[in-house]
């Protein structure tokens, strides 16, 4: 069963950046920076709804330097929000490929069902759901943007 969990927060830590990093596709060479790994170090439950979360991720960012913070995602199936998932800001180096150590939390949103969550550990049921996320991007000169985005299939993400 922790196998699965694991998996699960794995995907939903993986959807969620590859989100932020899609939300800056529109920036020229924005769209060449890759995710390329995200591995979960340590997992600490916040009581029965919620867990903290440090992951090593991989990003090979061939473009300029880039902030990112205020980093919040939601998972959704059909519609309702079974979770949702906040990251600390951190920092995308110009032109480097690191591992970057970021802390993320997660909580269950209330009445959300333990049936609920078993399966979102089956693939089909996982690639059903959608994501929103909100993110602000901020450039070395100082200029920002929140992006938001709504109802990203989970599909696109994975």
């Amino acid at each position: 069963m922790f196998g699965n969990v694991k998996k699960l927060l794995e995907r939903l830590a993986l959807a969620l950046l590859w989100a932020a990093v899609m939300c800056l596709t529109g920036c020229g060479d924005v769209r060449d920076i890759k995710v390329t790994s995200v591995e979960i170090e340590n997992i600490s439950l916040n009581g029965f709804r919620g867990a903290n979360v440090d992951l090593a991720v991989g990003v090979d960012n061939p473009a300029f330097h880039v902030e990112l913070s205020d980093i919040e995602g939601s998972l959704k199936l059909s519609g309702k929000v079974l979770g949702r998932m906040a990251m600390d800001p951190f920092v995308l180096h110009a032109r480097s490929t690191e591992i970057y150590h970021l802390k993320t939390v997660v909580s269950i949103e209330q009445g959300v069902t333990l049936r609920e969550l078993v399966a979102l550990t089956d693939m089909q049921t996982l690639n059903s759901c959608t994501v929103d996320v909100s993110v602000r991007a901020t450039l070395k000169n100082g200029v920002s943007k929140v992006l938001r985005f709504n109802d990203i299939p989970m599909t696109q993400l994975l």
